[in-house]
């Protein structure tokens, strides 16, 4: 199962929502697939969805999962990491409506430079994605002790 998961703030994300649509349809994706769409008023068609969901269905879909889509918030990539899921993160762009700064492009670039998820930046990237992290998994797992977020405030702070 593929578990989609975009955060409960007030921006849409209908630009993954579409694509796993369209990847579906055209039988690209052929996994189930359960998304928490949060703020965004794109309706799926090909998959099941929930617009927010309680921490409790929100464990059991990571916990489900083989393979979590998710956007760039640091909660969500770390949830599925502590959880040693596959993880492909799609940072939230400013120009597209999607936040109001580009900060996610800055956390997933921390987390895909240290190997622990598949950065796409671009929606034509995630078929294969998908493919290469089914057939060739990542092996890092996250250890971490729960200073992550210092290291990535650190980073950005940096940055």
């Amino acid at each position: 199962m593929i578990f989609v998961c975009l955060g409960t703030k007030r921006f849409a994300f209908n630009r993954l929502l579409t694509e796993i649509d369209s990847l579906i349809e055209n039988k690209k994706v052929t996994d189930n697939v359960l998304a928490q769409i949060g703020q965004s008023d794109y309706t799926p068609v090909n998959y099941e969805y929930k617009e927010f969901m309680t921490p409790v269905e929100y464990d059991n879909a990571v916990h489900n999962a083989d393979l979590i889509i998710t956007h760039g918030g640091t909660g969500a990539i770390i949830k599925a990491l502590k959880a040693h899921k596959q993880v492909i993160s799609v940072p939230r762009r400013e120009k597209y409506g999607e936040h109001s700064d580009d900060h996610q492009l800055q956390i997933v670039e921390f987390f895909s430079n240290n190997g622990y998820v598949k950065r796409i930046d671009e929606m034509e990237e995630l078929e294969e994605s998908i493919k290469t992290l089914f057939s060739n998994p990542i092996e890092k797992k996250f250890e971490g002790k729960g200073n992550i977020i210092d290291i990535i405030d650190d980073f950005i702070k940096k940055g």
